[in-house]
Order: structure tokens, then C-alpha cells, then sequence
């Protein structure tokens, strides 16, 4: 085994962040699916209203309800982002970290910026899930804790950065998703 090393100075403006936090609410979480279920089921209900006499009252005010919650928590959804956005300061990119990524059992480095502190170091058999997107890879190394790479920000290609997941880590923690 070669033991390449691939670096990857990431860089978060906030597009890259907002791509991020969509991806993880909507796409990991399913964040979009309780609210459509519930739109759903209440506009089921709304139509049986408006079918049957005198229910028309009854429909609209179910079928207003039915799309205004989950209309509110979508908007939850985008206003905190908006605000976690002003919060960490992402108008103006910002350097967060440096990964590198080596061929090695315990092959992950991460050297937080403006930190005094150590490299933290992760086992490739300790990593939760990898998932390529247009444009970025989110390294997952605990379920709840990912890591941005930019592909266009890593020392070597970006195929050699997927290539190192792709030797490192068995299928079914790799995920490929096209836009």
C-alpha cells in the first residue's frame, strides 16, 4: 500500500456552509419528510371535509392548517440557517482546518485554525459514512460529527482525495449522490 498523503486546507464561505446544512437537514435528517406527511394526512382530511355538506368550514380551516405548520417549519429550518450564517461570520471565507488524509490505519488528521491545540487524529475504521456531492465531500468520522472538504481545495486532484475513501474504506460507508 502506497501511503500517500492528501491534504486539504478547507476553507468555509457561506455558500459551501449553506450547501452543508441543506444537505444534512434535508437529505441525512429527512427534515422534509414529517412535514409533508402531516400536510398530507391534513389535506386528506380537508378534502373528506369539503365532500361532505356544511363541512367546507371545517376544510378550510384544517386545510390551512395543514399547510401553514409545515410551511412554518421549513421556514424555521431556513431562518436558522440564516442566522448560524451571521453567527459564524461566513460572509467573509474563513479557514477552519486542515485534513490530511494518508493511507495509514489511523489516517486522519484534522489541525484546527487559530487553535493552540493538538492534531486530533480518527481511524478510518472508526468513520461513520463519506458522502461525495457536487463539489464537496462531508467525512462523517462519528455520526454526529462531519468534516466540509471542498474538492477544489485539496494539494492533490480531487479524484485523489476520493480515491483515498475509496481505498481506506469498505462500500457501504461511501455515498455517491449526484445534484
Amino acid at each position: 500500500m502506497s501511503n500517500e498523503t492528501v491534504k486539504v486546507n478547507v476553507v468555509v464561505d457561506e455558500k459551501i456552509f449553506r450547501k452543508f446544512y441543506l444537505f444534512e437537514c434535508f437529505y441525512r435528517k429527512r427534515g422534509y419528510l414529517s412535514p409533508l406527511i402531516f400536510a398530507c394526512i391534513i389535506s386528506a382530511f380537508a378534502t373528506v371535509c369539503f365532500l361532505l355538506e356544511d363541512g367546507t368550514f371545517l376544510g378550510v380551516i384544517l386545510l390551512t392548517v395543514g399547510l401553514a405548520l409545515p410551511s412554518y417549519r421549513f421556514y424555521r429550518i431556513f431562518n436558522a440557517l440564516k442566522i448560524q450564517i451571521r453567527i459564524l461570520d461566513l460572509k467573509n471565507p474563513k479557514e477552519v482546518y486542515i485534513l490530511s488524509l494518508s493511507e495509514t490505519p489511523n489516517g486522519i488528521e484534522v489541525t484546527n485554525h487559530g487553535e493552540g491545540e493538538e492534531p486530533i487524529n480518527y481511524e478510518w475504521n472508526n468513520v461513520y459514512k463519506v458522502y461525495r456531492v457536487n463539489g464537496c465531500i462531508y467525512l462523517y468520522v462519528l455520526q454526529e460529527k462531519a468534516y466540509i472538504l471542498p474538492m477544489n481545495q485539496t494539494d492533490k486532484s480531487p479524484d485523489a482525495l476520493w480515491q483515498i475513501f475509496t481505498k481506506m474504506l469498505p462500500p457501504e460507508k461511501l455515498c455517491v449522490r449526484s445534484p
